[in-house]
């Protein structure tokens, strides 16, 4: 029996039924509107990439496609949170069940309501009357409450809708992985996996680029490729294996703002290519075909290509050169910058080839040719920056024949700097590298060792220089230059006789003037000669021999003495004897052209591997000379005097010829009435009369006298050159020095430095007055009287060259008849033989 304020059993339990029925419906239909929300989401999607990709050929960009999946997810969160979570545990009051079913169940007329006002104290019930009536209306909610289809509350429709609809869904997209688990495959690697690619295409395409030099295939680095400013890009698309190649391709291009668009058809290896012509800035590429299309663009850096900026040898030079620096530190290299396109060195220089560039570098490759082949030196600085260098033989086809590893020895440079921007390989210059470089090689990898630094590189040769940079550009060109060699030349003589010629006396003393000169220095100079046909040279020193490594010496043995003088006397000549005589030099040249290559110390002289002495010894010019009497010698002057003197008598008839000339002119004036006092205008009008003579004679007479003059000054020449002679081969007595120095030489250098000077200035004068119209009339008397003289002067010369003359008439009849005794002395000699002959038989 219950209590008056306590619900029936039965009433309890159909409100506890009540509420688990409302949990199982919000359950139910809360998870079914989630698969609602699922398979819509899923076919939205799915139908949304579908169609995008149908339009475009690309896939749903990758942050749509997270986007998608985030707020997939959220959607899903919050409608389960919402449709199940808040509903499903949700409090239920008492009485706002027993509302719901007192409206669903009209019979039961508030009573139901009653009694859970009642058990919760909301009524009275301390009358008998009101706890009478409590109690049948407990008693009536317990047999009504037996019999409530509770059912019957809950209206079924948008369950079942909720239901269905994801009953459907969800039996869609099972079915969709029935028949398409590829699509289901490509929904969920897309969406799911968010990866890129996620659609299944007939068609794919490959861009890559075509690197120079080469022609070298380089792939796109995550869509991005560094290229070399200015040069032309070669883009090569290609369809993977396997996939159906398109008809043809378009191929768009931006760079700055302008947007190009080009179609490519293969070529007959199925590769679609295109070349942009010197490319300078920067560009996006995509590219499409068939069914593919690439989202992101290919990006095209443009930067500065690799280059060689500067060219540096710092050498060791050998040590007969001179050219090395030495401190107190000791010897120092000397460095070179290259200037152009080659640089000279002296054979057998030990050099360090730097070579600085624009930008770091990663690999670089030296290259020359030997011979027939060709060397290669590959400079690579790794990653790890351990560098490494090889030297390889190469054929001319480019085939590796042989390859050696570099190390690099104690004392010597590393071969990259720390920035990378620099990189040096030791090299010694050698005439003879091209024939011991292979053999150096081959030597050194038959002993499995590194070949020994300096390496020998052969002169002359064009040395090429390739490289690579950090972006993995390689200089499209190599850097070219030649490194000659300087051959060390043999010293250089010019030399002259001085005063003398071929034919000389026992007794003379032979001068010779003259130059030596040698690119890097004179060890010795000497006289070298021989007599008659003998083959071997003797050498006589000189007075002044030159100082050691003299670049550069003159013939010299005094001050006042520019000229080495060679004695003849101390050889004890006879008649017609010949001597050869020459002037003879060496230089200090310690370095041969070949010789066996020695380990270089890079702290000793360039001259690191001497081979025996090859010093080089040259010849001026041979004079041979021919012992002659002292008598024919002065009969040779005197035939060279009767020349002179000839030339003399025209001289001074040419003057005479001027002479009259103007006599002739000046007496024209004269009648013509020309006086001092007269006006200009009547000057200018007697001038203009007689112009046509008067400018002739001035002009005849200008270049007659100056040519005279010149003619006198040789004549001069020649009687000193006649006096050295005598003097140089002793055949001179005071006499006759007395008698050219006072009366042949003096008077004529006082000719030529005085008379004739002054008879051009006062002809100069007389045409000076023609040009201007002035009277002419004292300078030309003044020329005339200069003229004078000088004939005068000159016939006083000629005089003294007859008595001259006179005296080598009776020297050369002395002669002759010297001659004549000799022959008879001759004769008396063979008649003599053949007497003692007969006497004999």
């Amino acid at each position: 029996m219950t209590t008056p304020n306590q619900l029936p059993a039965e009433a309890l339990s159909i409100l506890d039924q009540l509420k688990s029925r409302i949990r199982s419906y919000v359950f139910w239909e809360g998870l079914a509107l989630v698969v609602v929300v699922l398979g819509v989401l899923f076919w939205s999607s799915f139908a949304f990439d579908w169609a995008y990709f149908q339009l475009s050929h690309l896939e749903l960009p990758r942050w749509f496609r997270a986007a998608v999946l985030i707020a997939g997810i959220s959607l899903v969160t919050l409608g389960a949170c919402s449709w199940i979570g808040l509903r499903l545990f949700r409090g239920f009051r008492t009485k706002a069940l027993a509302l719901v079913l007192e409206r669903r169940f009209p019979e039961l007329d508030d009573r139901l309501i009653t009694a859970v006002e009642a058990s919760e104290g909301l009524l009275e019930t301390d009358s008998p009357v009101t706890a009478a009536m409590l109690q049948r209306t407990l008693k009536d909610v317990t047999s009504t409450a037996s019999r409530l289809d509770l059912g019957s509350v809950f209206d079924s429709r948008p369950l079942r809708r909720a239901i269905v609809g994801a009953v459907v869904l969800v039996a869609s997209v099972f079915g969709m992985m029935v028949v398409d688990s590829a699509a289901m495959e490509r929904w969920a690697a897309g969406y799911l996996g968010l990866k890129d690619g996620y659609w299944t295409r007939e068609t794919e395409l490959v861009m890559k680029v075509v690197v120079q030099p080469g022609d070298r295939v380089r792939d796109f680095v995550e869509g991005h490729y560094r290229h070399p400013k200015g040069g032309d890009l070669t883009v090569v698309v290609e369809v993977p294996e396997g996939k159906k190649p398109p008809r043809r391709i378009r191929l768009d291009s931006q760079m700055g703002r302008r947007t190009t668009q080009i179609w490519l058809t293969p070529s007959a290896d199925q590769v679609f290519r295109h070349t942009f012509v010197g490319l300078i800035e920067g560009a996006q590429l995509w590219v499409s075909g068939g069914d593919y299309r690439h989202s992101d663009p290919y990006l095209v850096d443009v930067v500065p290509p690799p280059e060689v900026t500067r060219v540096t040898l710092h050498s060791l030079f050998p040590e007969y050169t001179g050219l090395n620096t030495v401190s107190s530190a000791g010897v120092e290299r000397t460095s070179n910058e290259l200037n152009g396109s080659q640089i000279s060195l002296p054979l057998q220089t030990d050099f360090i080839l730097e070579i600085t560039a624009n930008k770091p570098l990663t690999q670089a490759r030296i290259e020359g040719d030997v011979g027939p082949d060709r060397w290669e030196i590959t400079l690579t600085h790794g990653a790890t920056g351990a560098p490494e260098a090889l030297i390889s033989m190469k054929s001319q086809d480019g085939k590796t024949q042989l390859q050696l590893p570099i190390v690099v020895g104690a004392g010597q440079p590393q071969f990259w700097s720390n920035d990378r921007l620099t990189f040096s390989m030791p090299f010694i210059l050698r005439a003879d590298a091209a024939a011991i470089l292979p053999g150096l090689l081959s030597a050194a990898s038959a002993a499995g060792t590194s070949p020994l630094l300096p390496l020998p590189m052969p002169p002359d040769s064009l040395v090429r220089i390739t490289l690579e940079d950090v972006d993995q550009i390689t200089s499209s060109t190599p850097a070219r230059f030649t490194i000659n060699g300087i051959v060390d030349q043999p010293p250089v003589i010019e030399s002259r006789l001085k005063g003398i010629g071929t034919s000389i006396t026992r007794k003379a003393r032979i001068p010779i003037a003259g130059t030596i000169t040698d690119d890097y220095g004179i060890a010795n100079a000497e006289f070298e000669f021989r007599v008659d046909d003998a083959q071997e040279w003797q050498k006589r020193s000189f007075a002044a021999p030159p100082l050691p490594d003299s670049r550069e010496f003159t013939l010299k043995r005094a001050e006042n003495e520019e000229f080495e003088r060679f004695d003849v006397l101390p050889l004890d000549l006879s008649t017609k004897q010949r001597l050869t005589l020459t002037v003879s030099a060496l230089d200090g040249c310690t370095v041969s052209d070949g010789g066996p290559l020695q380990p270089v110390d890079p702290n000793a002289v360039g001259d690191a591997a001497p081979a025996p002495s090859a010093a080089h010894r040259s010849q001026g010019i041979k004079f041979t000379f021919t012992i002659i009497p002292e008598e024919e010698l002065l009969s040779m002057l005197y035939g060279r005097e009767l020349n002179l003197r000839k030339r003399v008598e025209q001289i001074i008839s040419e003057c005479k010829g001027t002479l009259q000339e103007l006599r002739t002119q000046h007496e024209k004036l004269l009648d013509s009435g020309l006086k001092g006092s007269q006006s200009s205008e009547q000057i200018s009008q007697m001038i203009k009369a007689n112009s046509q003579g008067l400018n002739a004679a001035a002009d005849r007479s200008l270049h007659g006298i100056r040519k005279n003059a010149i003619e006198t000054v040789g004549v001069e020449s020649a009687f000193a050159d006649i006096r050295e002679e005598l003097i140089n081969n002793a055949a001179d007595t005071p006499a006759m020095l007395e008698r050219l120095d006072r009366r042949i030489l003096s008077p004529l250098n006082a000719i030529n430095m005085t008379n004739f000077p002054s008879l051009d200035s006062s002809l100069g004068l007389f045409r000076l007055a023609l040009d201007k119209s002035t009277n002419p009339a004292s300078s030309l008397e003044t020329s005339i009287d200069q003229l004078s003289t000088l004939i005068a002067r000159l016939e006083e010369v000629l005089g003294e060259m007859a008595e001259m003359a006179r005296f080598d008439a009776v020297l050369e009849e002395l002669k002759k008849t010297i001659n004549d005794e000799l022959k008879l002395l001759e004769e008396t000699k063979r008649k003599r033989k053949e007497r003692a002959i007969r006497a004999l038989e």
